[in-house]
């Protein structure tokens, strides 16, 4: 096998999970990480939440930032959580962190104060134009958002009202081009969201959203 060549170091095989160590301030996840800490009130103990948290870097880049914070992950794929778990023991956050196996946030309750997704975003019929990198060694799950790349979005924001506490945070990793859409979502689902977050290329990568005021 050869490892996939990107930051966070992470191995997949004929679609299931099989990683290594991965680096918690890896670029997939830095811009993400930086909007949920620049409007997060850090002051005091917290609950973090990560939904469909693969190898879990967006859990423990955020908790290794926040030594005040408790994080939840969760995947449908139990070998993603097995993944998931091992590399929060590796950085020391195995008794700050716990897992979950389900869609999303289906089987929780609320009360978090930050919830955070890197969620499947590419459309079904554009995965097989991806670099080979990402279309041969990243499982469909992690890849696959349905027919116009919105579903899990559309999961996730039927779902945050109810898991966001009442000033918690909602923030979400967005693929090129579906801010405006993921944004009519939150708005559909009763939240507030920001403007968005562009990279370095001035392209919207991730939105912040909460409970109107």
């Amino acid at each position: 096998m050869v490892p996939r060549p990107v930051a966070l170091v992470l191995q997949y095989d004929g679609g299931a999970y099989a990683g290594w160590q991965l680096q918690p301030d890896a670029r997939t996840v830095q811009g993400e990480v930086e909007a949920a800490l620049a409007r997060l009130d850090r002051r005091g103990p917290l609950r973090v939440l990560d939904l469909g948290t693969g190898s879990g870097a967006l859990l423990i880049a955020l908790l290794s930032e926040l030594p005040r914070a408790f994080g939840v992950a969760t995947d449908r794929s139990p070998a993603a959580l097995h993944l998931a778990r091992a590399n929060a023991a590796a950085h020391g956050l195995a008794d700050r962190a716990g897992f979950v196996a389900c869609d999303f946030g289906a089987a929780l309750a609320g009360g978090f104060d930050l919830v955070v997704s890197n969620p499947p975003y590419v459309a079904s019929a554009d995965i097989g134009t991806l670099a080979p990198e990402v279309r041969d060694h990243d499982p469909r799950l992690a890849l696959d958002g349905g027919c116009d790349g919105l579903a899990a979005y559309r999961a996730i924001a039927a779902d945050a009202g109810r898991l966001l506490a009442a000033t918690g945070l909602l923030v979400l990793e967005l693929g090129a081009g579906q801010a405006p859409a993921v944004a009519a979502l939150l708005r559909e689902a009763g939240l507030d969201p920001a403007e968005p977050v562009p990279d370095l290329a001035g392209i919207p990568r991730a939105i912040a959203a909460r409970h109107p005021i």
